[in-house]
């Protein structure tokens, strides 16, 4: 089992139920109570292109958008909301990768794919407040009208293991052979600490991808990166660095 793009989660399973919102919150009025109990999947912020990989082997069951209404397909996938979407039966559970992009499908309906096959490419698509994947899973003896529309969190196939603190990083990469010096130990570790999010680890290459990201990206203290906040940095598909020495000036002269 692997992730279907790489890059850390931004919204999980079960976060932010719409059943107490008030009739004029922009959720609701956007996008209606859609998820009364909470998000019925896991979204990952990416930016618009990025290859959607299929989790595990399985069999392509629909490619591209649905017409008709929720009811019209035997998943429950509402048509707005999905947009353009792959749907891999993957033997003991049904995965279905929402939001994609409507030119950059892979695969053909009915093709066998295999763990890490690129189904198509990220998009933006269906009822996305930003550029990510909105991954959804459903089990074998699925129920359709039950809690969370039988959906089940994905976090159970991919296991404890396939996420890791952030605190774990520099451990993780040296046991992966990176070779850090002192200052590129000292620039990821104050990183991590300002960081409270969880980084997805389901593999070495990812580690090191990540921390060669941060390392070339920016080597200075006076930069921070900041998680992706899901449906308020919607702009923003993946991790931002933030320039906050005007912050950091601004509070030395008031201090003075």
């Amino acid at each position: 089992m692997r992730h279907p793009v790489d890059y850390a989660p931004s919204q999980d399973f079960g976060d932010n139920p719409t059943k107490n919102l008030p009739s004029n919150h922009w959720i609701i009025v956007q996008f209606g109570n859609y998820q009364p109990d909470g998000h019925t999947g896991v979204d990952y912020p990416c930016p618009v292109g990025t290859p959607v990989r299929a989790v595990a082997d399985g069999k392509v069951v629909h490619v591209g958008y649905y017409s008709g209404s929720y009811a019209d397909n035997p998943y429950w996938i509402s048509p707005g909301f999905a947009g353009y979407c792959y749907v891999v039966d993957h033997g003991s559970f049904i995965g279905i990768y929402g939001h994609c992009a409507e030119d950059g499908a892979r695969v053909r309906l009915n093709q066998q794919v295999i763990e890490g096959q690129v189904l198509g490419l990220s998009g933006n698509t269906g009822a996305s407040t930003g550029p990510h994947l909105h991954f959804e899973v459903l089990p074998d003896g699925y129920v359709l009208n039950s809690y969370m529309y039988g959906r089940i969190n994905p976090a159970t196939l991919f296991g404890a293991a396939s996420l890791a603190p952030a605190g774990d990083i520099i451990t993780q990469l040296e046991e992966a052979g990176m070779s850090l010096d002192t200052s590129d130990r000292e620039f990821l570790q104050t990183v991590i600490n300002q960081n409270a999010d969880r980084v997805i680890l389901d593999s070495r290459w990812q580690v090191e991808h990540w921390a060669k990201q941060v390392i070339e990206t920016v080597k200075d203290s006076s930069y921070e990166v900041k998680a992706f906040v899901h449906g308020v940095d919607n702009a923003n598909a993946d991790r931002v660095i933030i320039d906050n020495r005007a912050e950091e000036a601004a509070t030395r002269e008031a201090a003075n």
